[in-house]
Formats: C-alpha cells, structure tokens, sequence
C-alpha cells in the first residue's frame, strides 16, 4: 500500500484545482530547477493566480528586463505554442536580493506577498563548491532565514518548500530523513560572517566546516536548521533532491541550460577533451532528472496544503 492509498482522497482536490486561484512566491526562479518549476506550473496548474519572481538586478541587467530573457529560454517552448500569454498574464518580477536584509524587497513590495501569497518555494542558492565562507553563508543561510521571516508574515500560507540537497549530510552513513543535530549554531555563523574580514574567515574556514567537504554542504545543513526551527510555526517542507540532472520528459527531454555537475563532465566526455576520471569504479552516481525533482516539489506543496496525508518521502536514489 503507497502513502496515498490509505487515505481518504475523496474530498480533496487534485493538485491543478488545489492551484486554481493560488500565488505563489519563487526564490530562484531565474536558475535551472527554477525555469521547470514556473513551467510546470503554469503548464498543468494554469488556473493559478500568479507567480512573483524574486529578480536582482545582475550585470546591469534590470529584473524586469531578466524576466523577458526568462520567457525566451526554450525551456518555455510550449507554453508560448500551446498556451500563449499565459506566462506574461501569470508571471511578475519582484525586484530583490537574496544576500540583502529583508531579501531587498521594498515595502509596497513586501506587503503585496505578504497579502496574496498562498504557497512559497525557496530554490536560490549557490551550487558552486568553492565559494567562500561568507559567500555560502550570504547566499544560503542569510537567505533562508530572509524566507523564513517574510513567511511568518505572509498571512494566508498554506506552504513553504525548501530546496535542500541530499549531501547536506555527508559525513553521515546512511542518511536518513532527519535533522541531524549542527556542528554550529545557524545565529552564531550569521554573526560570525558579519563580523570576521574575509581574510580571517577564510582561514577559520576549516575549523568551522569540521569533516563536511566544503562550504555549500556546510550552509545547506545549517539553513535546514533555520527552517525547521518553524516546523510548528510554519507549514514547511524540506526536499532534499540527490544530483539533479536534464529532463526526463517535462518541458521536453533532455532539457538543461548549464554545465554543471555530471552534465560537464559527460560534454568534456563527449568532446574528448577529459578523457580520465579519478573515481571509485563501485560509485553510484546519484542522478535525478529535473522534472522528477520539480514534480516532487509540487506534490509536496499539494499535501502540505491540503493536509491530506501523512508526512510526504521522496526518494531519489537512481542506481
């Protein structure tokens, strides 16, 4: 018996008609996982109200003018075949910044989410394994708890996701679906991070990340604990997707727009140009498509909202 078959679903609604009529709040939309998701959404759930994008402005290119080059990606190919306008009647820009306080939303701004929004995802992150300490901690810790304020504030919520990752405890073997206790408290990295220059930072940088392999696992486990410090205040919910890789099938497969992780390893394969890989011929590569992982998201949202079922588990060990 599956997680859905022992309960009552009769009166619940499926998840396009739990959308119908809902906003929804997206950090990271701008990124890979972020494309898929306002795709799928405005694809299968297109009676929902609207999306806000939180934009910045990067490259002197303004946030509204990033939303047109959003819209241009092909990843949104059949959405302008088969639904135009969709995208540009459902889709606003909220001009802001996930390293700023108060997420950099101005006020008239922030009282628009806080009023209409029903359901948040929180995607943005960095994904680079070498960024500096301040940096991760800017970028994924701050950031989170940024969410996480705006969210107490937003007063019809009904959900928030939070895009973890599947090594955000890699020191562990197995690891299992709990919040394993910190190597620091989040408040006091937060304030390490304000206080320290980046010179000294870096050199505590160690000390600090103890047996974690570099500075994104360690602030992805800490903003885990920001969030789940809610868990009775906030209906939160915290995936945690292994390598996430092309599209199996949605918005059409084989879709991607970056070179990161196994994709650039398998061109430089493909090119010839890295022809030898210093790896453990018994590694699984963990992989999960895309869309898998932006299905789940959604799912997650559906029964947090609805309350309908158990606590959701989504695996996504490929072997």
């Amino acid at each position: 018996m599956t997680f859905l078959e022992d309960r009552d679903l009769e009166d619940v609604p499926n998840i396009p008609e739990y959308y119908k009529g809902k906003t929804i709040f997206i950090t990271g939309g701008s990124g890979f996982m972020g494309k898929v998701l306002i795709e799928k959404l405005l694809y299968s759930c297109t009676d929902l109200d609207r999306i806000y994008l939180l934009l910045r402005t990067k490259k002197n290119v303004t946030p509204e003018e990033r939303l047109s080059v959003i819209y241009r990606s092909n990843c949104f190919d059949r959405i302008r075949k088969e639904k135009p306008g969709v995208f540009q009647s459902k889709v606003f820009f909220i001009a802001g910044d996930i390293m700023e306080t108060g997420l950099g939303i101005s006020d008239e701004d922030r009282t628009l989410i806080v009023n209409r929004t029903h359901i948040i995802f929180h995607a943005a992150a960095s994904v680079r394994f070498d960024d500096s300490l301040k940096t991760a901690t800017k970028l994924n810790l701050l950031g989170t708890k940024e969410v996480i304020e705006l969210a107490t504030e937003v007063r019809n919520l009904e959900c928030l996701i939070h895009v973890s990752t599947a090594y955000s405890n890699t020191n562990r073997d197995p690891i299992e679906e709990v919040i394993y206790p910190p190597h620091i408290d989040w408040r006091e990295m937060l304030q390490v991070c304000q206080e320290l220059d980046d010179h000294t930072l870096q050199v505590l940088t160690p000390k600090y990340i103890g047996e974690l392999p570099n500075t994104y696992v360690f602030t992805k486990q800490l903003a885990e604990h920001v969030v789940y410090e809610y868990k009775g205040k906030l209906p939160v919910v915290i995936i945690r997707p292994s390598i996430v890789i092309s599209s199996y099938e949605d918005p059409f497969p084989g879709w991607i727009d970056n070179y990161n992780g196994p994709t650039g390893i398998l061109v430089g394969c493909g090119k010839g140009i890295l022809r030898t890989l210093y790896s453990s011929p018994d590694m699984i590569l963990d992989y999960v498509p895309v869309d898998f992982t932006i299905r789940s998201c959604i799912v997650a949202s559906w029964i947090r909202g609805t309350k309908a079922v158990k606590p959701y588990r989504r695996y996504t060990n490929i072997q």
